[in-house]
C-alpha cells in the first residue's frame, strides 16, 4: 500500500473509531489480523459483536467508498470474522453484524456514514 493510501487509511480508521464511540461502540480490537484476511475493527453495540469495515476516499472519482465493499471483500470479511470467532471461542450464535463506515473526506470536513448490519454473516 502507498504512503499516501496508508495515510488516508489511518485517517479514516481514527475517524472512524471516534464516530462509533459517540455512537456507544466499545472497540475491542483494530486491525485484526489472520492467514484470510484483515478486518479494520472489531466492536461491541449493544450486547452484538460487530465486525466493522472502514472505507475512506479523498474523492469519488472511483465511486462511493462503500462501493468498495462488494461481494468478493464481504466474502473475505465473513472469512476472517468466522476466523476470530473460533480463535476466542465464541459460538456462532452470538449476535453479531457487519457494519460499513464510508467516510468521503472533503475540504469543509469528513462526511461519515455508517450503514449497519451491512450484509449477513453466512
Amino acid at each position: 500500500m502507498g504512503d499516501k493510501r496508508k495515510v488516508l487509511g489511518g485517517r479514516g480508521e481514527d475517524l472512524a473509531v471516534r464516530y462509533l464511540r459517540k455512537r456507544g461502540y466499545k472497540v475491542i480490537e483494530r486491525n485484526y489480523r489472520c492467514l484470510w484476511g484483515e478486518i479494520d475493527l472489531i466492536a461491541r453495540n449493544k450486547g452484538t459483536l460487530v465486525f466493522v469495515e472502514i472505507k475512506a476516499r479523498s474523492s469519488s472519482g472511483f465511486g462511493l467508498p462503500q462501493e468498495a465493499v462488494d461481494r468478493f471483500k464481504q466474502r473475505k470479511l465473513v472469512q476472517v470474522a468466522k476466523a476470530y470467532m473460533a480463535q476466542h471461542h465464541l459460538e456462532e450464535t452470538i449476535a453479531t453484524r457487519f457494519d460499513v463506515v464510508a467516510i468521503h473526506l472533503t475540504p469543509s470536513g469528513p462526511e461519515i456514514e455508517l450503514i449497519k448490519d451491512a450484509f449477513q454473516l453466512g
